[in-house]
């Protein structure tokens, strides 16, 4: 059968057609999901590795390094079985800081825009005898199937039907996460096709030829005979070759693409992990039964292209048909796939750093052309040099050309990744070199041979097969000495070193919590409409918001600081880091005013919250022990609020979000100014006092009665060389514990009044005694006069009772309810003689002169009846330790803004052995059923709560050592002056 150009012409369009379709029907959704969106559909496009340079190179490569072809496909393997070292990490920086490129992740690193551009202009030269190895497999398979076809128009032909594959499926639209569906499932169609393609090739070289196992098993044999044998390779072949396909993952701009763009399911890179190994086993194993096969049947074309030859000299065209369209698959996918990841970063790194675009008109749409442009640019090129090589150089040439200059970036990943010295000023210096001497060792050489020059350049010995590896080596050893020479003697920039915190997988991304100069997402679309146009700021505002799952109306510093970062990475996305830094940090600056850099504690919780499944040994315990802790804080049985020294709430624990009804996700990273007025107004004050230690109350948020919070603060410590980092407030509230306090004083001036019965039914006594009396003269009485007198001495007795019962029902019934009374101006002088009064009633009140000296000016602000509680079980305990006729003082002074108040004695006094317990709860020195051993305490707390202070000394009379002197200062109330009109 003849195999005619316009014949395979129209083969090769139907193929890409059935391509095409399969993208389109992937694109609008009419393949099913499950099957469109499968796992194994990312795999299989990962076999866009397997290019023409492996599909047709890989056999010219073993008949050249015999085994050493196997290289090219353990390096990818190696690559991705150690992806956690590697692929992982710059995955976790892809999918974070939407970096779409290895330029994108070298500028992001080093923070210039002209590593960025020296990168990208590395890539696309390295990459352009790439894409003319695919253009010229294309057309050698052709012109060797019919040797009268003109291959440039060919060429042409076919370099626009895949540009218009790559514009369809791969501009069809711009945003920071595009992901191309359609695309993918192609790659994964073309990848399986030619998959089975070369297997069964391999198949029919292995039966036709040989026959049998045995068979192959022979030729095997014969192919180690010295017509047939290569030369052994060397170790430091074998690492030159491994050298250069491992790093393949990373430098290869499409397999970048794949891997880190297409994707930010992780669990898919960990299947590629092992299941990848296998495609590559399986593309690996026709290879030396085709090479062999070719050689059994003496075949004269190129060894690379013996798949095609086998057909031929077989007499069977569907094996010929079948590795046509099989390489046709191979160099079709990575051409469209590269051209796309090449244009994008090309726009991101050679234009947009030097020309801005005019923000008033529709930028998307700009960015859009301007990436298609591109893509027509880089096929361009590819088809330019294709036309310059002239189709002089065997693929294998041109394959190790490319992956050479490639393996040039190789020093600035594993820098990136390993090394936080690294800077801008080595990468560039040792990326020039190397690519200066690739480019004099290889590139400049094999285009001078392909024009026809006659002469080579001194270092042609690159070329050579017995040289090539030396090539390889000596340029990347001068880039590597170079980088790194130049990064010990050169200064690193704290922009760099901010970033290698974020990239060296040994740091942890410490990010600064600084303030934002925009306090609300209101002025973050202001301030980005200048250079976005107002269109596009809101479009990526709202498309940050939406991702972080923040309101429109955040206001929160943490929050606005995450919504920043994500912006500036979406922006990256869209214009690449150097772009989207340089506005990010001209249009959205963070105040700087001389304030320290702080770490961003609650974002670095969250990045550790993110790793920890990855760490291990003392590692995995110090996390484990970390998340104890906050577990242990956030489930305090009391409120827990850690600030910032400007602020910013870090820490708000579950039991501070049930008492304030403020959510942990509104309060984390928001300001104190921030919170509910009632809340903010609590905090700053109890902040801005000087006492460690407060009660307040606060009204219930339904209006309906008081709760009772005690506030203690305390400062973090202050750790050597670190700036002290705010303040810790424990929130507990007291409500219960206050209620019930009420009740055990209400218990004790029940039990008072129970010590005072005998006196009270004394008192009551004699004025009942004296009414019946006087009623009984009465009825004898006839002197209109004589009566009036008796009435009025009636009433003034029924009056002493009822002012006893009345200080009597008061006293009982103070402290009851549910919350404390209003505190009110009050005569101290008064509250003084209201005690001295009720425990006049009381018989044993007769052993003992209670002398009130306290000034009538004295006035405080008080609940009264709550007040003379203090005073009748401090005078109390003094009539029972004091013996009869002794006299017990209360005197007063005013001491600048405080009353102080003396209760004396000269009684036996208080042991110093219980002087320091006798305000402790329940404690007691009297015998049993005579104290509750809460009156001092509840004295104690009831003086607290007045904004005061008690104290003992004992003995009061030292030098007779005896006595109690009981010592309580109070605010004084100041009363306005009148105005006279």
């Amino acid at each position: 059968m003849g195999f005619s150009w316009q014949l395979l012409i129209s083969v090769t369009l139907s193929y890409l057609l059935l391509l095409f379709l399969a993208a389109y029907c992937a694109e609008r959704g009419w393949i099913p999901q499950n099957l469109a969106r499968h796992p194994l559909v990312y795999l299989l496009a990962l076999g866009v590795y397997c290019s023409a340079f492996a599909y047709y190179g890989s056999v010219g490569l073993a008949y050249h390094l015999g085994y050493g072809y196997l290289a090219l496909y353990l390096g990818l393997a190696i690559a991705l079985v150690f992806s956690a070292i590697i692929l992982r990490p710059i995955h976790d920086l892809s999918r974070s800081y939407q970096l779409a490129s290895l330029a994108d992740l070298f500028a992001f690193r080093y923070r210039s825009r002209w590593v960025g551009f020296l990168t990208t202009l590395g890539v696309v030269l390295a990459m352009l005898p790439m894409l003319a190895l695919q253009i010229q497999a294309i057309t050698d398979t052709i012109t060797l199937l019919d040797p009268n076809t003109m291959a440039w128009p060919l060429a042409l032909l076919i370099c626009l039907i895949l540009l218009a594959f790559s514009i369809l499926f791969g501009a069809r639209d711009i945003a920071p996460t595009e992901k191309h569906r359609g695309l993918m499932f192609a790659l994964a169609f073309e990848s399986l096709f030619k998959l089975v393609a070369f297997l069964v090739i391999g198949g029919v070289a292995a039966l036709e030829v040989f026959g049998s196992w045995p068979g192959i098993t022979r030729w095997s044999q014969i192919a180690l005979e010295p017509q047939f044998q290569t030369p052994p390779l060397q170790p430091v072949q074998w690492f030159s070759l491994l050298l250069m396909f491992v790093s393949a993952p990373l430098v290869l701009p499409h397999l970048f693409q794949l891997l880190f763009r297409e994707t930010t399911n992780l669990s898919r890179l960990r299947m590629a992990s092992w299941a990848m190994p296998i495609y590559l086993l399986l593309m690996a194993l026709p290879v030396m039964p085709i090479l062999w096969a070719g050689q059994s049947l003496g075949s004269t074309a190129s060894p690379e292209y013996f798949s095609l030859s086998i057909g031929l000299l077989l007499d069977k065209p569907w094996v010929t048909w079948l590795a046509y369209l099989g390489g046709l698959s191979a160099a079709a996918g990575i051409t469209v796939l590269a051209s796309i990841s090449m244009a994008s970063m090309a726009m991101n790194h050679l234009v947009l750093p030097f020309y801005k675009p005019s923000f008033s008109a529709d930028v998307y749409r700009w960015l859009l052309w301007v990436r298609r442009l591109l893509i027509g640019v880089v096929i361009g090129l590819s088809y330019a040099l294709y036309l310059l090589l002239n189709q002089v150089q065997n693929l294998t040439s041109l394959g190790i050309t490319a992956f050479t200059g490639l393996l040039q970036l190789l020093p600035g990943i594993l820098g990136l990744l390993f090394w936080a010295g690294a800077n801008r000023q080595g990468f560039v210096s040792g990326l020039t070199l190397g690519l200066l001497v690739w480019a004099a060792s290889l590139a400049v050489p094999m285009l001078a041979e392909s024009l026809s020059l006659g002469t080579q350049l001194r270092m042609g010995f690159a070329l050579e097969a017995d040289h090539w590896s030396l090539t390889t080596l000596v340029s990347l050893g001068i880039n590597t000495l170079t980088f790194v020479l130049v990064s010990l003697l050169t200064r690193t920039s704290k922009e760099e070193k901010d970033a290698a915190q974020t990239c060296v997988i040994t740091s942890v991304d410490r990010r600064h919590r600084l303030p934002l100069k925009a306090r609300n997402v209101t002025e973050f679309i202001d301030t980005l409409s200048r250079p976005l146009g107002r269109i596009m700021a809101e479009r990526e505002v709202k498309r940050a918001l939406k991702t972080l799952g923040f309101p429109l109306g955040e206001y929160r510093p943490y929050a606005l600081r995450r919504l920043r970062d994500t912006i500036e990475a979406n922006l990256s996305g869209l214009m690449g880091p150097s772009v989207a830094q340089a506005l990010v940090a001209r249009y959205l600056p963070y105040e700087q005013g001389g304030l320290a850099e702080r770490d961003d504690i609650y974002f670095f919780e969250q990045r550790l919250d993110g790793y920890h499944h990855q760490l291990t040994g003392m590692a995995a315990e110090l996390d484990r022990l970390r998340r104890h802790h906050r577990e242990t804080l956030y489930n305090l049985p009391i409120g827990v609020c850690s600030l910032a020294s400007d602020g910013e709430i870090l820490l708000w624990n579950r039991v501070m979000a049930d008492m304030t009804g403020i959510s942990e996700a509104e309060a984390i990273g928001a300001r104190l100014d921030s919170l509910p007025a009632n809340w903010y107004d609590l905090l700053d004050s109890f902040l801005k006092g000087q006492s460690n230690k407060l009660t307040v109350e606060q009204p219930n948020a339904d209006g309906r009665g008081k709760r009772w919070f005690s506030l203690h603060r305390s400062a973090q410590i202050q750790r050597r060389d670190e700036p002290l980092e705010g303040t810790v407030i424990l929130l507990e509230d007291e409500t219960e514990h206050k209620l019930l306090e009420s009740e055990l004083v209400h218990s004790e001036r029940l039990a008072s009044i129970g010590r005072l019965a005998a006196g009270v039914a004394h008192e009551i006594g004699n004025p009942i005694t004296g009414i019946d009396c006087l009623a009984q003269d009465l009825k004898y009485v006839t002197d209109p006069a004589e009566q009036q007198v008796i009435a009025d001495q009636i009433r003034e007795q029924a009056g002493r009772v009822t002012k006893i019962v009345r200080s009597l029902v008061n006293f009982a019934h103070a402290g009851q309810g549910d919350g404390k009374a209003d505190h009110q101006p009050y005569p101290l002088r008064q509250v003084v003689q209201d005690a001295i009064d009720l425990l006049s009633l009381s018989r044993d009140a007769q052993r003992v002169i209670f002398v009130n000296e306290v000034a009538d000016d004295l006035t405080v602000l008080c609940e009264a009846q709550r007040l003379s509680q203090v005073f009748i079980n401090l005078l109390g305990n003094a009539r029972d330790a004091s013996p009869d006729g002794e006299v017990i003082r209360v005197r007063a002074e005013a001491e600048v803004e405080s009353a102080v108040v003396e209760v004396i004695d000269r009684g036996t006094g208080i042991a110093a052995e219980v002087v320091d317990h006798i305000f402790d709860p329940f404690f007691t020195t009297k015998e049993v059923g005579k104290g509750t051993g809460l009156g001092l305490f509840l004295a104690y707390t009831i003086v607290e709560e007045h904004y005061g202070h008690m104290a003992v000394d004992s003995p009061a009379f030292a030098a007779e050592g005896i006595g109690t002197r009981f010592t309580i200062r109070l605010p004084l109330h100041r009363l306005l002056p009148q105005v006279t009109p």
